[in-house]
């Protein structure tokens, strides 16, 4: 699934790609908005209210910095504000699965000391599968590299790790022609 793509993938009238309604934050900007417009008069006019207001948040601080309170409401803010981050960055950049490369030498390879593939493709990262129709064509380029080079014998060797359908492929055919006529 893409980033940004609705989970359900249904995309309803009236929300935005991220599943959200397109005006989200407009009811708690109204509330914040009337509850200010309430209690800013109140602060103003009335010195009970001012009272009570500074003895609340005084209450309130001090039971925050409690060791123990402190500790874990800096310890959950943290998190908070790592998994806003995480998704933010993932509705930006996608989810950054990626797909790895994954080949095998042939036996006469590692016996002549090739490292095996978990090493020599540590790097290979794809960010789309690969489709197999382009690993052929790939392997196809391998045999014609070494056909280039004069290696007939190489390229027999390489064609022959072909699955049996894929060597039936008129490219995959003539290219053996063209190896086989080398290596004689």
């Amino acid at each position: 699934m893409r980033a940004g793509a609705p989970r359900g993938g249904l995309l309803v009238w009236g929300m935005t790609p991220n599943g959200l309604p397109k005006r989200w934050w407009l009811p708690p900007l109204l509330w914040t908005a009337a509850f200010l417009a309430v209690l800013i008069p109140a602060l103003v006019f009335s010195a009970t209210a001012r009272e009570v207001a500074a003895k609340g948040l005084m209450n309130i601080l001090g039971l925050l910095a409690t060791p123990f309170i402190l500790e874990t409401v800096t310890a959950l803010a943290g998190l908070a504000l790592v998994l806003a981050w995480n998704q933010w960055r993932i509705q930006k950049d996608g989810d950054g699965w990626v797909y790895l490369a994954k080949t095998e030498p042939d036996p006469a390879s590692l016996a002549a000391g090739a490292d095996k593939a978990e090493h020599r493709l540590a790097a290979v990262v794809l960010a789309e599968k690969p489709d197999s129709a382009l690993d052929f064509e790939a392997r196809l380029a391998v045999a014609e590299g070494y056909l280039e080079l004069g290696l007939g014998r190489e390229a027999l060797e390489h064609l022959d790790m072909l699955a049996p359908d894929e060597q039936a492929h008129e490219r995959a055919a003539a290219l053996r022609v063209k190896a086989a006529s080398l290596a004689a």
